[in-house]
């Protein structure tokens, strides 16, 4: 593993089910990801890129090899230390938003602090600040229902870099937005990546948003079938 190197897996497979019956979800993956770098995991339904991204956000862990996060192996880490790491090192946006539906759009920005030790006017102010980089100033009052689909979006990328985590990992981000919305989106994360050094992550099925990415990585059954560097 280089200095580089933010993500490192080294032949890691992923099994699920017992006894007899198993299936092969991921098979010898080995990968680096370095600081700053916009990627794309692309490939069809169940080709195991939405295992790869469980395993890159702490939310499963390899059968086999080795996973180091930050020269930190994750491999075998108890839940709770998995937890830690995804609150401190990973940012999350999701196709459908995940916002709390009754809360505005501060509130909900605000949620991943509130265990900080950041004192309210801290978390308010720093919720703020992130939505007026996100293009919300003035939006920040609004529940998730008196918003467009794009400013929810917005609202969940803000929440996921509130605690300016290693790594934003998006899966399917613009899947839920119509194609000049997620257009919108993906011009933010490329702003995001190149202005501020944000490192990206998006899991897509669809070749046309991976190829915005700087890199492209193509899955196919549990394999890496294609590592592409596309600027």
């Amino acid at each position: 593993m280089e200095s580089r190197d933010l993500i490192y897996l080294e032949n890691v497979k992923k099994v699920y089910g017992l006894g007899p019956v198993q299936v092969n979800a991921l098979y010898h993956i080995n990968l680096k990801i370095s600081f700053g770098e916009f990627v794309a995991i692309l490939g069809p339904s169940g080709s195991g890129k939405s295992t790869l991204m469980n395993i890159i956000g702490c939310l499963d862990r390899p059968t086999e090899g080795r996973y180091l996060l930050e020269n930190i192996d994750v491999s075998g880490l108890k839940d709770e230390e998995l937890a830690r790491i995804r609150n401190r090192k990973i940012g999350f946006v999701f196709q459908m938003f995940n916002l709390l539906p009754k809360h505005s759009a501060l509130d909900n920005v605000q949620l991943p602090l509130l265990y900080s030790g950041i004192d309210p006017k801290g978390r308010r102010e720093k919720g703020l600040y992130i939505l007026r980089k996100m293009g919300l100033e003035g939006r920040w009052h609004h529940r998730p229902n008196e918003l467009s689909g794009g400013e929810c979006q917005r609202v969940a990328i803000a929440r996921a870099l509130i605690t300016e985590p290693s790594i934003l990992l998006a899966d399917e981000p613009t899947g839920n937005l119509d194609s000049k919305t997620g257009a919108d989106i993906l011009s933010l994360f490329k702003r995001l990546n190149r202005e501020e050094g944000v490192t990206l992550i998006m899991v897509t099925h669809n070749p046309v948003i991976a190829n915005e990415a700087g890199r492209r990585i193509y899955i196919q059954d549990g394999t890496i079938a294609e590592d592409t560097k596309l600027s």
